[in-house]
């Protein structure tokens, strides 16, 4: 590398055209932004919609990395596969402001009902704006919206479901180890005890003390739980998803 001119040194795109993806300390991806079609701060959280040439329309919040047009049929058939294969009718989608899981529940044809239950309002119109075919989801008959805190509304309904979608970013898992203890049990008392959840990066580098400790409580919760290491190409690596209650 010495050597080497200041020409094949220069990154191919402007600091102001692309956005960082930091997965664990120590790793950075930088994906070029051919056109911001959004970028705002909502309450809860700076949301980017982004035109990349490799993987389409992008969605970062908080610079996480949540959605491509790429390999969305890849991340979401890992998600929400086992829920739509058991023929569920009854589904509450816990996060999913992006409208990607429910896109994929749809497909469902034994599907009656879907409630999402997001807190960020601007997440879920900045989405139906920007992202092809999320609108015509959300207007479905078959769904309903709650813009709330997911895991409150969940504990306080009384509503009973065959299933339960977590749908969240990384961060909620940086939740006290009572609060997923709660959440598992209302999944038990109010889903049937199934539910399908993206946990985060299959990268050893990636795990958090609390990431565990979800992993931990939903074998000890739930039960016939699965983990599943599905390689998402904008990612970069594998990462996991959990699926508890259905057929093994």
């Amino acid at each position: 590398m010495l050597g080497m001119s200041d020409t094949r040194r220069r990154v191919c795109f402007d600091k102001s055209k692309f956005l960082l993806y930091k997965p664990y300390r120590g790793l950075h991806l930088a994906y070029h932004a051919k056109r911001f079609c959004f970028s705002g701060r909502s309450q809860f959280q700076q949301i980017d919609i982004i035109d990349n040439d490799a993987y389409g329309r992008m969605l970062f919040l908080d610079h996480n990395l949540q959605h491509t047009a790429y390999d969305a049929p890849i991340f979401n058939e890992a998600l929400c596969g086992r829920a739509k294969r058991s023929r569920i009718r009854r589904v509450i989608v816990l996060g999913g402001g992006s409208g990607q899981t429910l896109m994929s529940l749809l497909q469902s044809k034994s599907l009656e009902k879907v409630a999402v239950v997001e807190i960020d309002p601007m997440l879920v119109e900045s989405c139906i704006r920007y992202i092809p075919g999320v609108g015509r989801a959300f207007r479905d008959p078959r769904v309903t919206v709650r813009i709330t805190d997911a895991f409150a509304y969940l504990h306080a309904t009384q509503e009973e479901f065959d299933a339960a979608i977590i749908d969240l970013t990384e961060n909620p898992l940086r939740m006290s180890k009572s609060t997923i203890a709660i959440l598992y049990s209302d999944i038990n008392a109010k889903c049937a005890g199934r539910c399908s959840q993206y946990v985060g990066s299959s990268v050893e580098l990636a795990h958090t003390p609390l990431r565990r400790t979800a992993c931990r409580l939903s074998r000890k919760m739930l039960s016939k739980v699965v983990f599943e290491d599905v390689f998402i190409p904008s990612f970069g690596a594998p990462h996991t998803f959990m699926h508890a209650g259905y057929a093994l």
